[in-house]
């Protein structure tokens, strides 16, 4: 009928098997040679008896596999299914992927708009192609893998989990000891570190030397009277936090403008706390104003040349003044 379920029919004892087989053969092989001559039939009978045996051989052995399967049917049907072998969960690789590739798109992103573009960066390979797409030079790029002993000679290095596997504990005790930005956590954190230039040790003197002259050179520019600014961009100014360029910059412009400024920044996201602050905001209080500012920016050299960009603060027209990473140490003394 439609829709009844068909089993299949019970399958016959073995013992039973075994005499049908066994009766069939004896009809074929033993009584249809009886009409053979005496000497016929005996050498017959002597290949029956061998050939008898086998087959009682064979299907002892048959029943017995027969009563293993069926015992481990039962066993299993009582048992019931097997459980599923474990599976690695395919969710927490494509997790883990996917925070891998935020952390380099966002360190992707920040080194195109805050690296110069004569600095050379040292990544590993899908680094490089993810700085390639936000149109940093090609020629400016490093690439780091298993033949690559260090990233020396490079301003800049990446820090992902292959650099990371491939420098060990030498990419931040030997040569890149100061982190600029830092994106993401675990093993999916992208770091952008700056190259100790004769090693972790003189870079850290040097780092400090700068430092302690920012410090100064901030403290008299907070005594400037043309020098304008709420209290937390004085106390940065005073703490030596400020770009040594932009110190300089601020020095040129208070020579001969009033500068009001309004905030200092860009030290990047999870920056070292000696990592200084590259940019500045100021008010521009008219075009005239602006004009000669940016007159007097435009004219400078490397490595006191800004990027510049004006915008809107509500009403308000806003400069502000921008300079590359990583920060030079020494310009300071050398003015």
């Amino acid at each position: 009928m439609d829709g009844e379920i068909r089993r299949p029919a019970p399958q016959p004892p073995w013992s039973q098997v075994l005499i049908t087989t066994v009766r069939l053969w004896w009809q074929r092989r033993v009584w249809l040679p009886l009409g053979q001559p005496p000497a016929g039939r005996r050498k017959h009978w002597r290949i029956t008896v061998v050939v008898l045996a086998a087959a009682l051989v064979a299907a002892s052995a048959t029943a017995v596999d027969l009563a293993v399967t069926r015992s481990g049917t039962a066993d299993t049907a009582a048992r019931g299914p097997a459980p599923a072998l474990a599976k690695a969960d395919p969710a927490s690789g494509s997790a883990a992927l996917a925070a891998a590739t935020a952390s380099r798109q966002q360190a992707a992103a920040w080194i195109a708009a805050q690296a110069g573009r004569s600095v050379i960066v040292s990544c590993d390979p899908l680094m490089c192609a993810a700085l390639q797409q936000r149109g940093f030079p090609a020629a400016n790029l490093s690439p780091l893998g298993a033949g690559t002993t260090d990233p020396l000679g490079s301003g800049l290095v990446v820090s992902t989990a292959a650099v990371r596997a491939e420098l060990g504990s030498r990419l931040a005790s030997v040569y890149a000891p100061v982190v600029l930005a830092s994106f993401g956590a675990g093993a999916a954190q992208v770091q952008v570190r700056a190259i100790a230039v004769g090693g972790a040790a003189a870079y850290m003197s040097a780092e400090n030397a700068d430092l302690h002259a920012r410090e100064a050179a901030g403290k008299q520019l907070v005594h400037n009277s043309n020098l304008y600014g709420p209290p937390a961009a004085r106390a940065e100014l005073g703490a030596g936090r400020v770009d040594s360029r932009l110190l300089i910059t601020l020095a040129a412009l208070t020579h001969r403008y009033a500068v009001h400024v309004r905030s200092f920044g860009d030290s990047g996201p999870g920056a070292a706390a000696m990592a200084p602050l590259r940019s500045m905001t100021i008010t521009v209080p008219g075009s005239n104003y602006l004009s000669q500012v940016e007159a007097f920016l435009r004219a400078q050299r490397a490595p006191l040349l800004a990027l510049t960009t004006v915008s809107r603060a509500g009403k308000v027209t806003v400069l502000t003044i921008e300079f590359t990473a990583p920060s030079p140490p020494g310009l300071l003394s050398q003015n």
